[in-house]
């Protein structure tokens, strides 16, 4: 009887005991849901964290990367690009970087032409002309640099005629006298035309020579130390390995290359102080490590004066951009300091 009831007590606890087990095992699954659950939970909203984070850093950096770049073309173009502008700029930022693209345009009297487009990217790995490795074009696409390049008259992808000014301290045995298409153009087209001088003058100077009916939309300031301006003249060099003797033609300056003050600002208004406006380009272009920083500092030490400065008086005009009609173009005829007149874009006049 005893043992009857002892195995009856051991059943029970046994029953019990395996309630409680089992309650404990459901308590300890449910525990680890939870944990789970909450993990789960928790590295979701720090991974939404971090990438907001991140995105919010990538689109600041984009910014960041973006600025130099942006101000050092706008003020390149400032200091050089005759009569060029920039038009539309479409911008699109991606993680740390992105692309700027944009259209360019020359002023003509009252009319606008549209000129191309280019672009720009930038980040911390992606150089300024991204993927491009290189470009091929027939010989009669791209920029003269010396007078071989003359034998062609060269044009950009629109069919757009390039202009080109001559050196005046280089003696050429042919000069470019584009002048003389005025009579064939007819009065019904607007145009521009590059005007090399047979000397270096200043920026009063130039106002006074130039007939108050015809519009000077830019001046091409001499941009040369001494050294740059020997290797520009013709010479004989020798070439490495072979030792043979050859001949380096006179360069020439392509509207592409060359480097001046603006007139007239991007709305076709004239600039009130137009050498401020230079020199403060190449100010601002100096300050931004971008691939146009050297070229800021050449142009702005070669023009500079003893004290490191630049004024109106270090400034020396080789040439300038006029536009107008045909009609007006023709008080430029037969005036001795003109030594070449070259031809650029011609549209119409409505």
């Amino acid at each position: 009887m005893k043992d009857k009831r002892e195995n009856n007590d051991r059943d029970v606890d046994e029953i019990f005991e395996g309630f409680k087990e089992d309650k404990l095992k459901k308590a300890v699954r449910k525990a680890k849901f939870y944990s789970i659950v909450r993990n789960v939970i928790i590295s979701i909203i720090v991974v939404c964290l971090m990438s907001v984070a991140v995105i919010y850093f990538g689109q600041a950096m984009a910014y960041e990367y973006e600025t130099p770049i942006q101000i050092a073309v706008s003020e390149f173009y400032y200091i050089s690009a005759p009569n060029t502008y920039i038009g539309e700029v479409r911008r699109y930022h991606s993680l740390f970087g992105g692309r700027d693209e944009y259209a360019t345009y020359k002023i003509l009297k009252d009319k606008i032409v549209y000129t191309g487009e280019k672009s720009y990217v930038y980040g911390p790995f992606k150089s300024d002309y991204g993927d491009l490795i290189g470009t091929e074009s027939p010989i009669i696409f791209g920029t003269s640099y010396d007078t071989d390049d003359l034998k062609y008259n060269k044009y950009n992808v629109l069919g757009q005629r390039e202009m080109v000014f001559y050196y005046p301290y280089i003696k050429y045995q042919d000069y470019k006298n584009d002048l003389s298409l005025l009579d064939k153009i007819g009065p019904d087209k607007y145009m521009e035309m590059a005007l090399s001088f047979d000397r270096a003058y200043s920026i009063d100077e130039v106002r006074k020579m130039i007939p108050e009916d015809v519009t000077v939309a830019w001046y091409w300031v001499d941009d040369q130390s001494d050294e740059e301006k020997e290797e520009s003249k013709p010479r004989k060099i020798k070439q490495e390995g072979t030792g043979e003797i050859v001949d380096v033609p006179a360069s020439v300056r392509s509207e592409r290359t060359a480097y001046g003050i603006k007139a007239y600002d991007e709305t076709g208004k004239e600039i009130p102080d137009p050498v401020s406006r230079f020199v403060g380009a190449l100010e601002n272009g100096k300050e931004y490590d971008t691939r146009y920083k050297w070229e800021f500092t050449r142009v702005f030490n070669n023009i500079a004066g003893k004290d490191g400065k630049i004024t109106e008086s270090d400034i020396r005009v080789q040439g300038v951009v006029v536009t107008g009609d045909s009609n007006s173009l023709k008080s430029l005829y037969n005036l001795s300091f003109i030594k070449a007149s070259s031809l650029g874009v011609v549209t119409d006049r409505y």
